[in-house]
């Protein structure tokens, strides 16, 4: 009989991109702020009744911060913090056409229809895809080697919905779908036999504690730095966003 292990797949909490005058703040240090704190505290009361085996997070400050929330309960409050799930890296925002602008931020979640190779002018798709599976895949061949069976991951919006394409066997597809809410929980079990995932079944998808109806729910991170990005001008102003936006 196939033995299983649990993943609960977190993104992080709220993170305030942009500043009082629509200017793009560092992504690579953007931490979460006070109601994104308030929204992994809600989670973490969820999760205290699992004791985690293995708790891991990107190398980014604010899945950093979420892991640690979350962790607070736990008997194992290490965390393990690796680059390879950091979130995908946009190019800079100012430098993208005016023409092209509501295809490449609002259409970004849609690579494969609208033929967009990279995000954001920035890091390809497909290499994307490929750091997140393998790190995801080794990741729970090694902790199930290990005996372990409750992982808790605190990710990123776009780190997500590629692990759930995955999981859906849609690998190569549009994430559009796959709808990350801030603090949301994703719990998935993987079915492993001779060192190979047989089965995969998901149990909960984009649950959030603190917003349960998904009242307002009704954009997603790319809405928002379109209209960012339209508030702005462009950021023709700023020093332009690098790196990570969700």
């Amino acid at each position: 009989m196939m033995k299983y292990i649990r993943l609960y797949l977190v993104r992080h909490g709220h993170v305030q991109y942009f500043d009082e005058q629509h200017q793009p703040v560092n992504p690579k240090y953007a931490a979460l702020s006070t109601q994104g704190e308030q929204q992994i505290q809600l989670l973490a009361e969820q999760l205290k009744a699992i004791q985690m085996d293995q708790i891991f997070s990107s190398t980014m400050p604010r899945s950093i911060q979420t892991a640690e929330i979350l962790s607070s309960a736990q008997k194992n409050p290490i965390i393990h913090s690796f680059d390879e799930i950091r979130e995908i890296k946009s190019g800079r925002l100012k430098n993208i056409p005016d023409d092209q602008a509501e295809i490449l931020i609002r259409k970004a979640y849609y690579p494969k229809k609208y033929a967009l190779k990279d995000f954001l002018l920035g890091e390809a798709w497909s290499s994307f895809e490929q750091r997140i599976t393998h790190w995801f895949e080794a990741m729970l061949l090694q902790e199930f080697q290990a005996k372990h069976q409750h992982i808790l991951v605190s990710s990123h919006d776009a780190v997500n919905r590629i692990v759930l394409n995955w999981i859906y066997g849609l690998k190569g597809q549009d994430v559009q779908v796959q709808e990350q809410n801030y603090a949301c929980l994703n719990i998935v079990d993987f079915y492993i036999e001779d060192q190979k995932i047989q089965e995969t079944r998901i149990l909960l998808q984009n649950f959030t504690a603190h917003n349960i109806l998904k009242i307002n729910e009704s954009g997603n991170a790319l809405d928002h730095v379109y209209e960012m990005y339209m508030k702005a001008n462009g950021f023709k102003k700023s020093n332009g966003l690098k790196g990570e936006v969700a």
